[in-house]
């Protein structure tokens, strides 16, 4: 499997939260070959299924969506106003293009800025917010057919640069094709456990998708896989370097065992790993899943990703393979 193709076709697909169909469909083509069975949650998750030997259920979690827009307000001249969906700084808005999702087909706009020869002093260092931003969709051949509630997302496109690659939607395709890629590897290694992929719904805006699945499969154990911010300085803060490996975390919302358990095998396989400690929440789905019924064993593992939330994210493919053998061999875990 060719990692770099599989992180473009993921990435090209335009999902946020509650939106996720064209990501799943691309997830579902790629992981059908390696798995026992196939299904769609109802609330826009897809779990896949490769049977195991020893009765016991390990879910894996990767969020399927996006950061996005929808169309709050039409205004007058063919411009619109759009509010997030997730977090997204209004600073990488700007001169950006937006493909926008009408009833009649997608809808291209862009996001204009005042000419530094037209803008006073006052406008010079002022940083915009979604009062100043509008998209410009006068030009386009749909610009009619846009209504309010319509989803948008900025058109990116991917790049290989040397031994890297960016993307939009990185966070978090980079580790659905990590789990897609850990699927393929069980056709060698033997997984004791039914292990349970699932591509779920909603993490960017904190809604349901993962923790309804968890509740409703019953599961023993879970891995969450989700990015953490490679590259980047922050003094408190062991550093997590893109190209070293896929990160584990450690702190209070993860099973010490379990943990151990991955630390464990990854250094019997010669799967080189960072660590990062998580004092209070993570921030991702493993918060919510290690609650569900009575309590889940949970770990995180994270892919170091840099320029998270923006059209550029930024991962190194043999971070995104090294995950895909750590999760593969997790199925072999006893606990």
């Amino acid at each position: 499997m060719d990692t770099v193709s599989l992180l473009k076709c993921l990435s090209s697909a335009d999902s946020p939260s509650g939106y996720e169909d064209e990501a799943l469909k691309a997830i579902e083509e790629n992981i059908k070959p390696y798995v026992d069975s196939i299904r769609k949650h109802k609330m826009n998750a897809l779990i896949a299924v490769k049977n195991g030997q020893n009765g016991k259920k390990l879910g894996i979690f990767a969020h399927a969506d996006e950061i996005g827009f929808v169309v709050a307000k039409l205004e007058e001249r063919g411009f619109l106003r759009v509010e997030p969906i997730g977090g997204i700084d209004p600073k990488v808005v700007i001169s950006q293009r937006i493909k926008i999702f009408t009833k009649q087909g997608v809808a291209t706009g862009v996001v204009g800025f005042l000419p530094p020869h037209l803008q006073k002093d006052d406008q010079k260092d002022k940083v915009p917010d979604y009062n100043d931003i509008y998209v410009d969709v006068s030009c386009s051949p749909l610009s009619e057919a846009v209504s309010v509630g319509d989803i948008c997302v900025i058109e990116g496109r991917c790049t290989s640069l040397g031994d890297r690659f960016a993307g939009k939607a990185l966070d978090n395709r980079a580790s659905c094709a990590a789990l897609i890629m850990a699927a393929s590897k069980l056709e060698i290694i033997k997984n004791r456990a039914d292990v349970y992929f699932i591509f779920s719904s909603q993490e960017e805006i904190a809604g349901p998708g993962a923790v309804s699945v968890a509740y409703e499969l019953g599961l023993d154990e879970a891995i969450v896989v989700d990015v953490t911010h490679g590259n980047e300085h922050v003094p408190q803060m062991p550093p997590i370097k893109i190209s070293e490996g896929p990160v584990l975390a450690v702190g209070p919302v993860i099973n010490r065992e379990f943990y151990k358990a991955l630390c464990d095998v990854a250094k019997r396989h010669g799967v080189r790993t960072q660590i990062e400690p998580t004092p209070g929440r993570s921030h991702t789905d493993t918060d919510e899943v290690q609650l569900t019924r009575s309590g889940i064993k949970t770990a995180l593992v994270s892919i170091p990703l840099m320029y998270m939330h923006t059209p550029v994210e930024l991962v190194d493919p043999r971070d995104v393979e090294e995950t895909a053998r750590l999760l593969a061999l997790a199925s072999t875990v006893n606990l």
